[in-house]
């Protein structure tokens, strides 16, 4: 009986093993895309209504403690999210600076949001596209993957 103990465990280790990688591997593929993330920064942050805000998203993923800066502030992806979508939202565009923002993070594995308050836009909006109002090019082209 121990020998046959000692045949089955090993075998049991590597289909368990495999078994995990295999599930493994098939959770990883499955990031919410852009247009999630919008939807849920639409639902949940703006309440459906984004008005005459204007809304921008980094174009790519950011890493868990990747920075985004803006004027005199530092917006970090929150450690506990592996990777995050931004979206730099303008609550009041028609205004000098020194007025309400957000820089929302959205969880690319759960859809669960971090939202960070701000009075500055950030230092740079290379690498971001203004999808809300949508313009020309970007209501083409911003969640083509």
């Amino acid at each position: 009986m121990v020998t046959l103990n000692k045949f089955y465990l090993p075998i049991a280790l590597v289909l368990a093993l495999g078994l995990g990688w295999t599930l493994g591997c098939q959770s990883a593929g499955k990031n919410i895309s852009k247009e999630q993330a919008w939807d849920i920064v639409k639902k949940d942050i703006l309440k459906e209504e984004p008005g005459n805000r204007v809304v921008y998203l980094n174009n790519t993923l950011l890493n868990a403690g990747q920075e985004r800066k803006s004027w005199g502030d530092v917006h970090k992806v929150p450690a506990n999210f592996r990777q995050a979508w931004l979206f730099f939202v303008d609550d009041q565009p028609d205004a000098n600076w020194g007025h309400h923002c957000r820089y929302v993070f959205v969880d690319a594995e759960t859809g669960k949001y971090h939202v960070s308050n701000s009075l500055n836009p950030p230092d740079s909006l290379e690498g971001m596209s203004q999808i809300y109002p949508p313009t020309g090019a970007e209501k083409q082209n911003v969640f083509k993957q």
